[in-house]
C-alpha cells in the first residue's frame, strides 16, 4: 500500500510539471504587443486579437469592473418602410443598424499612435467579440449581404468599437381595425439580447436613437411619431425562447405611430357610396305609376354600391369584429334598400281603387289608414248606430192617425230614396160596419207628400271624415320621402363621423 502511494504523488508531480512547462512555452510564443509606426490596421488587428490574448467567445470586461455587464448602445438609421398590413398584417422595414460598446482588450493607444480609427468589413467581424442581438416580433430577417458596404466594423484607440449592418426585417404588427379606413396603428420593432441576460450585457438607445432618411415616404401610411423603450424580458426554465436560457433578458424597442392616408378611400369609396345614395332619389321626383325607370334606377345603384365595397372589403384581413367601413356600407345599403322599398309600397297603394277615410290629415293618420285600410273601415262602422247604416221611412203620414187607425196600417219601407221624389202612399181602409164587410177598398193617394227628408249621410260626414284616393296618398308619402331620407342621411353621416374622429 505505502508502495502504492509513493507511485501517485510522483506521477501527480510529473503532470504539475508538465503543465508548467507547456503554459511557459504558449506565453513565450505569444509576442508582445510593441509600438510600431510601420504597423498596418490588418497587422494591428491580428496582433490584438491573437488567440493567446483574445477569445472572441468571452465578452469584455465591464467599464469599471470586470465583472459589471457590458454596456451596447444601439442607434438605428431607416431609409425605406413597405407596408403591407392590409392583407399580412405585417410590415417591411429597411434600416442601417448600429451598436457601440468598449471592448479593453482592443485599445491600442499605446500601440500604434499614428492611427486614429481601425476600420474593416466581414474580415473584421470574424476576429472580434460581437454583441449576439435579434429581432424578436419578425418572422423572417436577414443581413443584406456579406460584403463590406454590408458590414462595418471601426474601432478607436480607446477601444470603442461601433458595429454597423444593414438590416432587412419582416414584422408583425398588430393591427386593430375598428375604425378602418381612419385607423392608426402602432408597430413595434424589438431588439432583444439572444444569448446573454443582463449580468452580461444591457442594451440601450444611444442619443439620436433614431434616425430617417430624407426621402423616406410611405404609400399608404404616413408616420405619425415614434419613440423608444428599453426593457427586460423575463423567460423561465419553461418558458426557453428561441433556445434562450432562463432569466432576465435586455430589450429595446421602436414603436412606430403610422396613420392610414385617406385620400384614397375617400375618393375611390366614400364620397361615390354618397353619390349613389343621393341617385337613389331620384326616384322621388318620378311618377308613381313610372315602374320600369324606378326599378332600373334602384337595382343598379344596389348593384353598383355592392361593387364598390366589395372592391375595399376584399382587400383587407377577416377580422371577427365590425369596421367602421361596414357600418358605413350596412347604413348605405339600408338607405338604398328603403329606397326600393318606398317605391313598392307607393305603387302598390296608387293602383288600389277605393278611397280612404281620414280623421285628420296628417302623417299619424295617413299611414295608419293607408297601412290597415280594412280595419280603419269596420271601426267607422263600429261607431255608426243602426239609424246612420240604414234609414227607413214609413209609407203613411201618421202624424194624424188616430190609435185604433195606427194598429191597422201597412207599412211599406222605403230605403235610400232621393229627397225630392213624391213618394205615394197606400192605405188599406177597412169598414167598420158589419154590413159593409163584404169587402174593402183600397185608395192610392198619389198627391199626398210625406215631410221632406235629407239624402243619409255618407261615412265620412258622420264623424266629420275627410277622404284621399290613393293617388293622393302616394303623391303624398313620394313628397314627404324627398325630406325624410336626406335628413336622414344626414343624421347618419354626423354619427359616423363623430365616431370615427371622437
Amino acid at each position: 500500500m505505502a508502495l502504492r502511494r509513493i507511485c501517485s504523488f510522483v506521477s501527480f508531480i510529473y503532470l504539475l510539471q508538465l503543465l508548467h512547462l507547456n503554459t511557459s512555452a504558449i506565453l513565450e510564443s505569444c509576442p508582445v504587443l510593441s509600438s510600431s509606426s510601420s504597423m498596418t490596421q490588418t497587422e494591428l488587428l491580428q496582433e490584438l486579437t491573437n488567440n493567446c490574448r483574445y477569445d472572441k467567445m468571452i465578452r469584455p470586461p465591464g467599464e469599471i469592473n470586470s465583472t459589471d455587464p457590458i454596456n451596447v448602445y444601439a442607434r438605428a438609421y431607416i431609409y425605406t418602410i413597405r407596408s403591407n398590413m392590409a392583407k399580412t398584417l405585417q410590415f417591411d422595414v429597411h434600416m442601417m443598424l448600429q451598436f457601440r460598446y468598449l471592448d479593453n482588450r482592443l485599445k491600442f493607444s499605446n500601440i500604434a499612435p499614428h492611427l486614429n480609427q481601425l476600420y474593416g468589413g466581414q474580415f473584421a467581424h470574424d476576429l472580434i467579440w460581437t454583441p449576439i442581438v435579434y429581432v424578436s416580433n419578425e418572422p423572417s430577417s436577414a443581413i443584406m449581404g456579406n460584403s463590406v458596404k454590408d458590414i462595418l466594423v471601426s474601432i478607436d484607440p480607446s477601444g470603442m468599437v461601433i458595429l454597423n449592418t444593414r438590416l432587412q426585417a419582416t414584422l408583425n404588427c398588430g393591427l386593430r381595425l375598428e375604425k378602418f379606413p381612419f385607423d392608426v396603428q402602432e408597430c413595434p420593432l424589438v431588439f432583444e439580447s439572444w444569448t446573454y441576460n443582463v449580468h452580461d450585457m444591457v442594451l440601450y438607445w444611444d442619443q439620436d436613437p433614431i434616425i430617417l432618411a430624407d426621402e423616406l415616404h410611405l404609400t399608404e401610411y404616413k408616420l405619425f411619431d415614434k419613440w423608444v423603450n428599453t426593457s427586460e424580458v423575463y423567460y423561465t426554465t419553461s418558458q426557453q425562447h428561441y433556445g434562450h436560457f432562463a432569466g432576465n433578458f435586455s430589450s429595446i424597442s421602436i414603436t412606430f405611430k403610422l396613420a392610414r392616408e385617406m385620400g384614397f378611400f375617400m375618393m375611390d369609396y366614400y364620397i361615390p357610396s354618397i353619390l349613389i345614395v343621393v341617385i337613389s332619389w331620384v326616384s322621388f321626383w318620378l311618377h308613381m305609376d313610372a315602374s320600369p325607370p324606378r326599378i332600373v334606377l334602384g337595382t343598379n345603384t344596389i348593384l353598383t354600391f355592392m361593387t364598390l365595397a366589395s372592391k375595399v372589403e376584399n382587400s383587407l384581413p377577416k377580422v371577427s369584429y365590425i369596421k367602421a367601413s361596414e357600418i358605413w356600407f350596412l347604413g348605405c345599403t339600408i338607405f338604398l334598400f328603403a329606397a326600393m322599398v318606398e317605391f313598392a309600397f307607393v305603387n302598390t297603394i296608387y293602383r288600389r281603387k277605393k278611397n280612404v277615410p281620414l280623421k285628420k290629415v296628417n302623417s299619424k293618420y295617413i299611414l295608419k289608414s293607408t297601412l290597415t285600410p280594412k280595419l280603419a273601415r269596420k271601426q267607422f262602422q263600429k261607431n255608426t248606430t243602426g239609424l246612420e247604416r240604414s234609414r227607413s221611412w214609413s209609407s203613411l203620414d201618421n202624424a194624424n192617425t188616430s190609435e185604433q187607425d195606427y194598429s191597422s196600417q201597412n207599412y211599406l219601407t222605403v230605403h235610400s230614396f232621393p229627397s225630392t221624389l213624391n213618394i205615394p202612399s197606400v192605405k188599406i181602409e177597412e169598414d167598420k160596419d158589419q154590413e159593409c164587410s163584404i169587402g174593402s177598398i183600397m185608395t192610392v193617394n198619389s198627391t199626398s207628400s210625406p215631410k221632406p227628408f235629407q239624402r243619409r249621410a255618407t261615412l265620412a260626414q258622420l264623424h266629420n271624415f275627410t277622404t284621399m284616393t290613393p293617388q293622393e296618398i302616394a303623391q303624398w308619402i313620394d313628397r314627404r320621402s324627398r325630406i325624410v331620407f336626406p335628413v336622414a342621411f344626414i343624421i347618419f353621416n354626423i354619427l359616423y363621423w363623430s365616431f370615427i374622429w371622437i
